[in-house]
Parts: C-alpha cells; sequence; structure tokens
C-alpha cells in the first residue's frame, strides 16, 4: 500500500496494491495495522454509500461538531468526484485550509479524514457511488456543516454547481460561527 500526504494535513491518500489478472482485480479496502502504520488509526463504527447522478452534483460540506468528531475513510468505487475536506480543528497549523483531490472509481484509493475537518464532494461523472467507513457515529445534534461557496473559504468547484439538497443550500457561512476563520478572510 502506497499513502501520501494531503497538503500539509494530516490526511491521508492511500493507494492499496491492486492484484489484477484475466478474472479482474482485487485490492483490501481496510487493514486496521496497515492504516495506523499509515497513521491514521481508527475503528469503523459506521458504513455509509451514497448514490449520487449528474455531473455537477454536490454534496457538502458536512462535519459532526465536538465532542464527536468523525474521522473516516472516503473511497469513490464508480464514477470520479473532486472530494474536497477543510480542517476545522482548534490548534492545528492547517486550520481554515482546504485540500482537494479527485477520486476515481477506476483507481482503489482512499482519503483518511481525520476528525474535525468537513467534507464534501462534487460529480465529475454522471453518477457516482461513494463509500465511507465512519469512525464515529452519525449524530443528528452534532450534525453540521457550511455552504459551498463559503467566500472565507474560496473553494473552486471544477463544475457549474447543481443538484444541492435544501438542506446543502441553506447552510450558513463559517465565518458567522468560527470567529478566527472571519478574522483570517480580512488579514
Amino acid at each position: 500500500m502506497r499513502v501520501l500526504r494531503v497538503g500539509d494535513s494530516d490526511a491521508r491518500l492511500i493507494e492499496p496494491v491492486l492484484h489484477a489478472d484475466e478474472r479482474g482485480s482485487f485490492a483490501r479496502s481496510w487493514c486496521a495495522e496497515s492504516f495506523a502504520a499509515a497513521g491514521f488509526a481508527f475503528t469503523p463504527l459506521q458504513g455509509n454509500v451514497s448514490l449520487t447522478r449528474g455531473a455537477g452534483t454536490l454534496r457538502g460540506m458536512h462535519f459532526q461538531r465536538d465532542p464527536r468528531p468523525d474521522p473516516k475513510v472516503v473511497r469513490c468505487s464508480l464514477g470520479r468526484i473532486h472530494d474536497v475536506i477543510v480542517d476545522l480543528r482548534a490548534g492545528s497549523p492547517t486550520r481554515g485550509q482546504a485540500f482537494a483531490h479527485v477520486l476515481d472509481g477506476a483507481r482503489p484509493q482512499m482519503l483518511c479524514v481525520p476528525g474535525g475537518f468537513a467534507h464534501g464532494f462534487q460529480l465529475l461523472s454522471e453518477e457516482a457511488v461513494v463509500e465511507y467507513l465512519m469512525g464515529e457515529v452519525y449524530v443528528p445534534e452534532l450534525y453540521d456543516g457550511f455552504r459551498h461557496d463559503d467566500p472565507a473559504l474560496g473553494l473552486a468547484w471544477p463544475l457549474p454547481v447543481r443538484g444541492l439538497s435544501e438542506k446543502d443550500r441553506a447552510w450558513p457561512d463559517l465565518a458567522g460561527r468560527f470567529p478566527w476563520l472571519a478574522e483570517r478572510a480580512h488579514a
């Protein structure tokens, strides 16, 4: 397995070894020992799968607040997505920074996202299946988000945005809730 840093953050991109023959291919999607050796130790408590349709469709930006932030392993098993994470952790040297990577179902890559990051993605293909291993269970009262076009962050999306859910459309900006972000935007 190959482990790549995601910018200066402590998120990791994992490329498992792909074993291919005339029947197809095989790759390990989770191994606690290997992931811990790569610097991403957590115990999966929940698995989620989303099917999303329509190039340009965007899901995000979502996170779970303290005291139960949700680390996750994200994998696109069908299609292609532009995957974005934003570090919201107090005391982190990359706090307020966004990191993006294309995840493609044709390549067995997984994005390991520490708790305290927001996550979202935009479809680059007409359809995508995205799988998540979650290191925390969903807690509705801690579930939160912010707008994909939050001016303080200036996230760049490769396609015109479409297909936003009502909930994603209604999220507030981060700067009103995180004063450090507003200060950074005006610096």
